[in-house]
């Protein structure tokens, strides 16, 4: 992290992440088992990536992604309902195949899970522009709120 940030910042946007994530979306209940990694997320990795110590404000952030203006660093204890619900919702059509016993994929509906995936998108999106909105509300930094 701190010899090389750009590098530990790829790894972990571009692999790292990903293990919870599958986790996150494939058992209910776990958020707070997040905690200690979100811990270590908010007190070594950023400060390692930013070279000092980050605010409350800078964290909410950095859980931006990057065409929203934060790093992509998502908090994984904050996540980890979503994850699981939009896991639950996609995979349902076929999670009915499976129970049902069923020999073919004739009953599998693709729009149906395009349309699924298309709405928890969209669920993330509103979330996004509200934690926006909340970030701005609550930060008296002006150069922030016009940066944003």
């Amino acid at each position: 992290g701190r010899d090389d940030p750009q590098a530990a910042y790829t790894a972990y946007t571009k692999a790292l992440c990903h293990r919870w994530t599958f986790v996150q979306r494939t058992i209910p209940g776990i958020s707070e088992l997040f905690r200690p990694l979100e811990d270590a997320i908010r007190r070594c990795f950023l400060p390692a990536i930013v070279g000092r110590q980050i605010s409350d404000t800078e964290r909410d952030l950095f859980t931006l992604p990057v065409r929203l203006g934060g790093l992509g660093i998502s908090n994984p204890v904050e996540g980890s309902e979503f994850e699981f619900q939009a896991s639950v919702k996609i995979t349902d059509n076929l999670k009915k195949l499976i129970i049902g016993q069923e020999s073919s994929l004739d009953g599998y509906q693709a729009g149906a899970v395009a349309e699924a995936t298309s709405d928890c998108l969209k669920d993330k999106e509103v979330r996004l522009l509200r934690r926006i909105s909340a970030i701005v509300s609550n930060s008296s930094d002006e150069r922030l709120k016009r940066s944003i």
